[in-house]
């Protein structure tokens, strides 16, 4: 019996920030939607890139969701995700809700290479008007 996949579509999101006239920078972020839906708090939380990436190799529980602050628990997220990873799947168990999802492994990898792309074209045409870019991908 094949499993139903849940459908989940990474994304990049660049957005201008200013702190003032001479500090402009590019934020690179981001966004996770499963079935359509952010399963993390829309205004409160973040995307843990490198615990999501370590996910992506070992089988574990990660925090790859976590409080805009940097802790976890601060926005509810007292357990991590558990990650399993079979064959041609990723199962994902959120250990605070119960809520499972199952994953296409390659649908997974193409969306992240074509970020990967998108962040070099960035940084690449962001260098060139001396306008800085951070965030995901910026170490790449």
């Amino acid at each position: 019996m094949k499993e139903e996949l849940d459908s989940i579509s990474i994304t990049l999101l660049v957005q201008a920030c200013q702190l003032d006239r001479q500090n402009i920078w590019f934020q690179g972020d981001l966004e996770i939607r499963i079935n359509g839906i952010k399963p993390y708090a829309e205004i409160s939380d973040i995307i843990n890139v490198d615990t999501f990436l370590k996910s992506l190799e070992t089988d574990g529980e990660y925090f790859i969701f976590s409080c805009n602050c940097g802790i976890p628990e601060c926005s509810g997220w007292t357990k991590g995700i558990n990650v399993e990873h079979r064959e041609q799947t990723i199962l994902w168990t959120n250990e605070n809700t119960k809520e499972v999802w199952i994953f296409d492994k390659s649908k997974i990898e193409k969306d992240l290479v074509a970020i990967r792309k998108e962040v070099l074209n960035y940084k690449n045409f962001f260098a060139k008007k001396k306008i800085e870019y951070v965030g995901v991908g910026y170490n790449w």
